[in-house]
C-alpha cells in the first residue's frame, strides 16, 4: 500500500525491539506488511509470527456463544444463573449470556476479589474458579444492568460457561467452531512447541521485556488468545465474505441490538470512519497492543498487531486505559495505542475505494 511507512512511523519511532504486522484486507484479497526494528533478524516470515491478541478474543468468545445458540445447546437468554447454579445469587438469575457479549450485565471491569498484586506479570493467571464462585456469590450489580459498561470478567465468565455446557476446553471450542472451518491454523490459547518457537517476545511501552501472559485460567474467553496477522486477516476476510462456513454465525454478531438507551454487538463495538460504519475491537496484554475493524459496505478491513503495549509496567494503567478507550474513544495517557495507526490505514483504504469507485460511475 502506497504511503504506508509514513501512516505508521509516528507509532514505530523510538521502540528498538518492535514487531509490527499490518493485514490489509479486501474482500477477494489479503496483503501482509510488517516493520521491524530490531536488529536480530528472524527466519520466521512475518506473517507467521504468534502475538497475545488480548481482548479481540472477546469478539471470538461472542460467537462461539451465537455458534452453540446455532446447535441449541444453549439460548443468549439463558440466565447466567441457570449455570452457576453453586452461586444462590437472585442478580445472577437477572442477567443473560448476551448481557455478557454486549456488555450490559452491570458486571465491573475486573472482580471485586480479583488481587492485582498477587501475581503482578500475569494477574490472571492466579484467579480461580474457586475465586469466581466466590464473587459471583455475592455480586448484585442490578443498578446498572443494561447500562454499558466493558468487564473482562463477564467475558470470562461467558467463556468459563460456555466450556462447562460442552464439556470442551476454550481451544477445543475455537477449532470446532471457527479456526478449523476458517482454516486459521494458528490461532489458539494454549501454543505448542512448534508455535511457542514464533511466539514473540511482549514489550511494556518502555521497551522492558515482559513475561508472556500464557495462561488466564478462566479469564481465557476475555483475552487468552494468540494469533497471526495471518490468520486474522482470514478472519476479517470471513466477515467481509459471505461465502465461508460459518457466515451466517458472523453475519448474525454484525447485528445491531438495541440494549437500554444503545445499540451493542456480539463482541464488537462500533465506529465511524469517514462517514462510513466499522465494526472493531483492539486488545491489549502487558507486551502486546492489536487492532482489528472493516467496513462491511466497502468490503474492507485491517489488522494491526504489535509487541509493544501501550502501558508501563504496571496493569492498573493497561485497565484504566482500556476502560476509557470504550467510554470516550479517546487515547490514553499511559503510551501509545495502536488503535490511531489502525485508524489512519483503514480510513486511507476507504479513502481509495471511495474514489475508485467514484472514478468508476463516472466513467459508466
Amino acid at each position: 500500500m502506497k504511503d504506508l511507512h509514513s501512516l505508521v512511523s509516528d507509532y514505530t519511532k523510538d521502540k528498538k525491539r518492535l514487531h509490527l504486522a499490518i493485514g490489509i484486507i479486501r474482500e477477494g484479497d489479503v496483503e501482509c506488511f510488517s516493520f521491524c526494528n530490531s536488529k536480530k533478524k528472524s527466519m520466521v516470515p512475518s506473517e507467521n509470527m504468534l502475538f497475545e491478541i488480548g481482548s479481540i478474543t472477546k469478539v471470538f468468545t461472542s460467537i462461539l456463544l451465537l455458534k452453540m445458540e446455532q446447535e441449541k445447546l444453549l439460548s443468549s437468554d439463558d440466565t447466567v444463573g441457570k449455570f452457576v447454579q453453586n452461586a444462590k445469587n437472585d442478580y445472577l438469575n437477572k442477567i443473560t449470556l448476551r448481557s455478557l457479549a454486549t456488555h450490559t450485565s452491570g458486571l465491573p471491569i475486573l472482580a471485586t476479589n480479583h488481587n492485582l498484586a498477587k501475581k503482578r506479570s500475569n494477574p490472571y493467571l492466579m484467579y480461580t474458579e474457586q475465586d469466581l464462585i466466590a464473587f459471583l456469590s455475592n455480586a448484585d450489580y442490578t443498578d446498572s444492568m443494561d447500562s454499558f459498561g466493558y468487564s473482562n470478567i463477564g467475558v470470562g465468565l461467558l467463556g468459563y460457561i460456555l466450556c462447562k455446557v460442552s464439556g470442551s476446553t476454550y481451544d477445543e471450542l475455537l477449532k470446532k467452531y471457527i479456526t478449523n472451518p476458517l482454516k486459521m491454523n494458528e490461532t489458539a490459547v494454549m501454543l505448542d512447541s512448534e508455535q511457542n518457537s514464533r511466539y514473540l517476545n511482549g514489550h511494556a511501552s518502555t521497551g522492558k521485556r515482559v513475561p508472556h501472559w500464557d495462561n488466564l485460567s478462566v479469564h481465557e474467553g476475555a483475552g487468552g488468545i494468540k494469533s497471526s496477522i495471518r490468520d486474522l486477516s482470514l478472519f476479517v476476510q470471513a466477515n467481509l465474505n459471505d461465502d465461508n462456513p460459518i457466515a451466517s454465525t458472523l453475519q448474525k454478531s454484525h447485528l445491531p441490538i438495541w440494549i437500554g438507551n444503545s445499540n451493542r454487538y456480539f463482541g464488537w463495538g462500533e465506529d465511524k470512519l469517514l462517514d462510513k460504519d466499522i465494526l472493531w475491537h483492539n486488545g491489549g496484554t502487558a507486551g502486546f497492543n492489536s487492532y482489528l475493524a472493516f467496513n462491511k459496505e466497502l468490503r474492507v478491513g485491517v489488522v494491526l498487531l504489535s509487541n509493544y503495549s501501550f502501558f508501563s509496567n504496571s496493569l492498573m494503567d493497561y485497565y484504566v486505559a482500556q476502560l476509557l478507550k470504550w467510554i470516550t474513544k479517546k487515547e490514553p495517557t499511559q503510551g501509545t495505542m495502536i488503535d490511531s495507526t489502525g485508524k489512519k490505514i483503514l480510513e486511507a483504504i476507504i479513502s481509495r475505494e471511495q474514489t475508485l469507485e467514484s472514478r468508476k460511475t463516472i466513467a459508466e
